[in-house]
């Protein structure tokens, strides 16, 4: 990004112990997101989270994936400099506007799709993909966020142990408190998103995480008219879910 004043334009949320503020750069022309966080307030396990947040970040540079551009440090605080998407976030855009349409879903989907890819091929895996953190940017696309409970695997064989992310997202096996691979959990995630993207809801509903669990280790939903959901959403652990098996149908993809 270069040296350059910052000047502070608002606030974007807050989140416990950390905010994101909308900065722009007095001598820089883009604007910045800021994620400021107090140190006094960050445990040992949070800690441990956010050094795998930025290491993986670092290694990251793709279009559709939002970019850390520098980590500053205070006596107190922590600033994350972020890239700045501007449009929102997928979530609050289905919410309040309905399903995708089958041409922009498609758009949509080879986004993320080449997002996790390239994720996927630097050995990092995501654990928190869900529509609240594809956000849109100011030239209309979207770019994964929030990688706060992503990891770097030496390979992608490498087994995995802790359930992070949403539960509605959540892979069987991470239901089964199984070990796990990194890659299908993410693919699985896609495929939730996917069936959100273009139904406007999600394929797994349950008053209780109890009944949520059972939906989700039996795989029992209504698919929508779109095959490319099923090559995404399977039930079965022993299935293959790793992102470059996934782009099998691309061509439904094309437009």
């Amino acid at each position: 990004m270069g040296a350059c004043l910052l000047r502070t334009e608002g606030t974007l949320g807050h989140l416990d112990h950390k905010a994101s503020q909308l900065t722009k750069p007095t001598k820089c022309r883009d604007k910045v997101a800021i994620k400021v966080l107090d140190k006094t307030r960050l445990n040992v396990q949070t800690q441990k989270l956010l050094s795998r947040e930025i290491s993986c970040m670092e290694a990251l540079q793709h279009a559709n994936i939002v970019r850390l551009y520098e980590v500053v440090e205070s006596h107190s605080r922590l600033y994350l400099v972020l890239e700045y998407a501007g449009g929102g976030d997928l979530h609050t855009h289905i919410c309040s506007e309905g399903r995708l349409s089958e041409p922009v879903a498609k758009i949509t989907f080879a986004q993320i799709l080449s997002a996790i890819k390239h994720m996927h091929a630097k050995n990092i895996i995501h654990r928190d993909l869900k529509a609240e953190n594809v956000l849109y940017a100011c030239n209309g696309c979207v770019k994964v966020a929030d990688f706060g409970f992503s990891t770097m695997v030496t390979n992608s064989s490498d087994t995995l142990d802790t359930f992070c992310g949403s539960p509605s997202y959540a892979a069987p096996e991470l239901f089964r408190d199984e070990c796990y691979l990194g890659p299908p959990v993410d693919v699985w995630a896609m495929g939730v998103l996917l069936f959100f993207m273009v139904t406007g809801t999600m394929p797994f509903r349950a008053d209780t995480m109890g009944k949520l669990r059972r939906a989700v280790i039996e795989g029992v939903f209504t698919l929508p008219p779109w095959d490319l959901e099923h090559a995404v959403v399977y039930a079965d652990p022993e299935h293959p879910k790793h992102a470059q098996w996934v782009t099998c149908p691309m061509s439904m993809l094309a437009m």
